[in-house]
């Protein structure tokens, strides 16, 4: 049985043409990928009894804090959310 919120499972995308932002019209840009890092960070704190599951999380949520950190286009409060998802993540994997 798969959970609802296995990794192995696609999130739904929006759609984007190659180079477009990564964002739904009206969001700020990053809003969606920070959105995802933090649920993803959640769902990696509730895997307390998973060590495998909580490392898959935590390296999506990664994945999408160092996005953010490496756009150009980034605000800075987008920047220092995206650092604390990021040290959240790394401390989680580093604990696995």
């Amino acid at each position: 049985m798969t959970h609802p919120n296995d990794p192995g499972q696609h999130r739904p995308r929006p759609q984007q043409r190659h180079g477009e932002p990564h964002h739904h019209r009206g969001d700020p840009p990053h809003t969606q990928t920070l959105a995802l890092a933090r649920a993803d960070i959640h769902t990696a704190v509730g895997a307390h009894d998973d060590p495998h599951r909580r490392h898959q999380y935590a390296r999506s949520a990664l994945s999408y804090a160092n996005t953010v950190l490496l756009a150009a286009d980034a605000s800075d409060e987008q920047r220092r959310y995206a650092g604390y998802y990021q040290h959240d993540a790394l401390a989680m994997i580093a604990g696995a």
